[in-house]
């Protein structure tokens, strides 16, 4: 059962302390909700999702200045990287609100007592976070102060992989009960891999920002993808910065990252018919449901160590000042 509580002062600098942030100067509201841990792309369908057990989680509702209870308002539901929230992350979150939205803080890994899953994607899966972004979308769907047909999903990195998701119709299909729709989805270098072999994709605003040295999470796939959706009439849009590597808005100067895998020459399908990932060049597929036969499928092709990640300076404001054009048409 969905829970609800404004926050008093003291559970204020709690939630702020849990982002790792300077006390707000603005309300926020804890929401708690039931999610899963999902391990395969095949357990988030059917009879399949039915039998994987609850968890609970939780996200914070960062309400805009002046906020009017009389009114509605358009609302982001937003999703960290593998490394949880960091700051360059909150800048974001902060323009958001500062714009006049409602701004819902996804706590994935702090609702699992997890601080990262850098070298790691299996203590929280992609899967997991597509599934929870979804359920915070139902969670939401029916709040009288949110306008629900201007609901949008953004994340990064991990998290922009959980926006992207959610805009595959199949999975919306499987997982939108109850006519819930994201109206637009803005991402910051999310995870182009292991794309469907169908592509049906929503046709509202898909919004990339991506480093085009990128080799965390590389841009040829996401361009592809873009493209794509753009020749079937789909509202689809790619920023991509030259010379730039991952997290290239952060405030972290760019440095290789030791333990973290560069995907640059993996090459992953999702099957449309069994909704397992497959290698397409032996049309074999693998077990990603299994956490150790997914470690082993990440390692035919992922390289660790030799992932790149940090700011470029020319473009620290670069995403902040398309997505301030893009902003007014949101609200």
């Amino acid at each position: 059962m969905r829970l609800l509580s404004i926050l008093s002062l003291s559970m204020l600098l709690v939630s702020c302390a849990q982002e790792s942030a300077p006390e707000a100067q603005y309300p926020t509201e804890r929401i708690d909700f039931a999610s899963k841990n999902i391990f395969g792309f095949e357990n988030m369908f059917g009879e399949a999702l039915d039998a994987q057990p609850n968890q609970d989680t939780f996200g914070i509702l960062h309400f805009p200045d002046e906020y009017d209870p009389t009114k509605q308002y358009a609302l982001v539901i937003a999703s960290h990287g593998s490394a949880n929230w960091r700051d360059h992350h909150r800048k974001y979150l902060e323009q958001m609100r500062k714009a006049g939205m409602m701004v819902f803080a996804m706590h994935a890994f702090d609702a699992r007592n997890v601080t990262s899953t850098v070298g790691n994607q299996t203590n929280v899966t992609s899967e997991t976070m597509i599934y929870e972004m979804a359920m915070a979308l139902r969670a939401l769907w029916d709040d009288p102060r949110i306008d629900n047909s201007k609901i949008y999903a953004a994340g990064w990195s991990l998290g922009g992989t959980a926006a992207l998701f959610n805009a595959w119709i199949p999975i919306q299909e499987a997982l939108y009960k109850h006519g819930e729709g994201f109206a637009g989805y803005l991402m910051w270098y999310p995870g182009c891999l292991a794309l469907p072999d169908l592509d049906a994709w929503d046709k509202d605003l898909m919004q990339i920002y991506i480093g085009e040295e990128d080799n965390w999470t590389p841009a040829k796939p996401c361009q592809d993808l873009i493209a794509k959706v753009q020749t079937e009439g789909g509202h689809a849009n790619i920023e991509v910065y030259p010379g730039a590597f991952h997290s290239f808005d952060s405030v972290e100067p760019l440095t290789l990252n030791p333990n973290a895998y560069s995907f640059a020459q993996c090459n992953f399908k999702l099957s449309t018919e069994t909704k397992k990932v497959y290698d397409p060049n032996s049309n074999t597929e693998l077990d990603f449901a299994n956490p150790d036969t997914r470690t082993q499928a990440y390692l035919t092709c992922a390289k660790k160590g030799e992932v790149m990640a940090g700011h470029s300076p020319e473009y620290k404001n670069a995403a902040h000042e398309h997505l301030a054009k893009l902003l007014p048409d949101l609200l």
